[in-house]
């Protein structure tokens, strides 16, 4: 049994990044996503270098935080006070040719650059709100990916046939942008634990590792602050993963041998 158990949105908040590296240090995570677009991602990213066994790679962000980039030079990407657009702004304005992909591509580099100038090569990518799955994204992040070395990129592929209307829409954008990550690897199978409806207990964590193949379990540990209730709609969830990834049954069932990392 193999697995990869990926802690998402390290440095959306100083409360986030503690659950994330306890998760690490108390529980089952072993790979962390970085955000690099809020303002405590920078002490994130330092905190986490002091995690040797904690992988770390980008999760791309695209409709959370502010651009790395100038926001002068991503026009289509950012709203009047140069921040990012809502998730439903910016599906809007991407469907309707709105979005520039040179600006999807500059920005994605800056925000590649900002964690390799923070001490992290990221070579796991996947997404805030999982934009990276959208094709005319999917495309653009592709094509960096290949030129940056990663060798891991997040797919959305549930490994039931019965799935959520959020599972089944991300299924859907998944099979659209296979063709633009052809040759990269990532999870033949991928669960987020903070959507599943009704939610999972420490039993159903631990069965999630009897699906065959090399599975990724998605989580967003964290406890809560003033700074992520500003930032984020995930709020009380995330007190809930930190309590499931680091319980005792979970530990205990998955191993420490079974959880790997994505591209360490």
């Amino acid at each position: 049994m193999t697995l990869v158990v990926t802690a998402d949105d390290l440095g959306l908040s100083p409360a986030v990044t503690r659950g994330v590296i306890e998760s690490h240090r108390r529980g089952v995570v072993r790979s962390a996503s970085l955000v690099v677009t809020f303002p405590s991602s920078a002490e994130a990213a330092a905190a986490a270098l002091a995690e040797h066994e904690l992988e770390v790679g980008l999760h791309i962000d695209l409709v959370g935080g502010w651009p790395v980039s100038d926001p002068a030079r991503v026009p289509t990407l950012c709203d009047e006070d140069g921040r990012f657009f809502t998730l439903g702004e910016f599906t809007r304005r991407l469907l309707t040719g709105r979005i520039g992909p040179g600006e999807i591509a500059m920005e994605i580099r800056a925000q590649a650059a900002c964690a390799r100038a923070w001490g992290h090569h990221t070579l796991a990518w996947d997404s805030h709100r999982h934009v990276h799955l959208m094709p005319p994204v999917a495309w653009v992040a592709g094509r960096i990916a290949r030129e940056e070395g990663v060798r891991w990129v997040r797919r959305a592929r549930s490994p039931r046939t019965w799935t959520s209307p959020k599972e089944q829409i991300l299924r859907a954008a998944g099979l659209l942008s296979q063709i633009a990550y052809r040759g990269i690897p990532g999870p033949s199978w991928y669960v987020d634990i903070t959507s599943e409806r009704p939610r999972l207990d420490a039993a159903g964590v631990a069965l999630l590792a009897t699906y065959g193949g090399l599975g990724e379990i998605g989580c967003h540990p964290g406890y809560v602050d003033d700074d992520l209730r500003r930032a984020d709609t995930l709020v009380d969830e995330r007190m809930q993963d930190l309590r499931l990834v680091t319980d005792p049954l979970v530990r205990t069932a998955l191993g420490s041998d079974a959880v790997r990392w994505r591209a360490m």
